[in-house]
């Protein structure tokens, strides 16, 4: 086990990192929402409407609302409208547990609040008079994607969330509260659920009115082909989050912080290495769609959905070095 009482290595200091689109593997072409526009205020009027959005916070979500312009291009505005939703929920629902130092502090409160949003998502609870404003987004959420998609897929959607809270979320508030920094190989794995990145790949067939059959889904090529996105989008936001999650917020839950540990290396070296894991998930995503499109020939809505990850993963990247999210000058 490697621990460090300290998250940060001393001579490191708050610093932009320099990054350009050009130092990554891009899978698809660069595309936007033409409906972008609509869809966003759609949403900013909904988290408005359920009083999770207000002036003291707007500037931050308008800083993660614009993803869905550049990772589902083609959704429709009411299916691009609940896509948003459910990113916006979880970007708040995950800031909790990677920034408030209550979360940090009290584990037993986070495992509180995921089992208190799982069992909303998968209808088994109901609040309680007045609910809270992100309580009242994930209803808002579940109530359209029943409406759009059925309660097959928003189960198939609790089970990958559920996995994302307890394989991911939970380990790295661990890691937080003890200043613990993880082994690499511990570290890689747990970033493919504490991401997030997998319930949103699921957001595709919502987005894109998709029916994937089970078989297809569960493919060995297809499962291969949601990991390998799921790993470079989230070592990818390691890299331009470096400044938020290490230097402001003293957290050890981050590829580049984590290399510079097990490798004893400086941060440029730490950033080199994390591009090329990066660039070679990225790879193996495109190796993946190949082999999954080859599997099914004939198949429309496995295409769709497979062209969906590519469009998510060089979305995700256009948004990140756009995105007032990641700007290192706010530190």
């Amino acid at each position: 086990m490697i621990s460090r009482p300290e998250p940060l290595a001393p001579d490191v200091r708050a610093q932009p990192v320099g990054l350009a689109i050009d130092d990554f593997v891009t899978l698809a072409p660069r595309r936007q929402n033409p409906r972008a526009d609509e869809i966003e205020a759609g949403a900013l009027a909904l988290a408005e409407a359920v009083g999770l959005v207000h002036a003291g916070n707007r500037a931050r979500f308008d800083a993660f609302n614009s993803l869905g312009r550049h990772v589902y291009p083609t959704a429709t505005v009411e299916r691009g409208v609940l896509c948003a939703t459910w990113c916006n929920w979880l970007f708040f629902f995950d800031d909790m547990h990677d920034e408030e130092l209550r979360s940090r502090d009290d584990q037993s409160r986070v495992r509180r609040q995921i089992d208190h949003a799982l069992a909303l998502l998968s209808g088994a609870r109901q609040p309680t008079g007045e609910a809270e404003p992100l309580d009242r987004l994930l209803l808002e959420f579940r109530r359209g994607a029943l409406a759009q998609i059925g309660g097959a897929w928003l189960d198939r959607l609790w089970c990958v969330t559920a996995d994302h809270m307890s394989l991911g979320v939970l380990p790295a508030v661990r890691n937080w509260g003890t200043s613990r920094t993880p082994p690499l190989r511990e570290y890689l794995s747990q970033r493919e659920h504490d991401s997030g990145v997998l319930t949103a790949l699921d957001l595709i067939e919502l987005a894109g009115a998709l029916h994937l059959a089970p078989t297809v889904r569960d493919s060995p090529a297809m499962v291969r082909a949601r990991r390998a996105a799921s790993r470079t989008v989230g070592y990818f936001n390691d890299i331009v989050s470096f400044p938020k999650e290490v230097l402001r917020h003293k957290n050890p839950n981050n590829l580049v912080h984590v290399l510079m540990c097990e490798r004893g290396c400086s941060l440029e070296s730490a950033l080199r290495e994390a591009t090329e894991l990066v660039n070679a998930e990225a790879q193996a995503l495109a190796a993946s769609v190949r082999e999954a499109g080859a599997a099914y020939p004939e198949g429309h809505e496995a295409h769709t959905y497979l062209q969906g990850l590519l469009e998510w993963q060089r979305g995700n990247i256009e948004w990140s070095l756009a995105s007032p999210r990641y700007d290192a000058s706010r530190l």
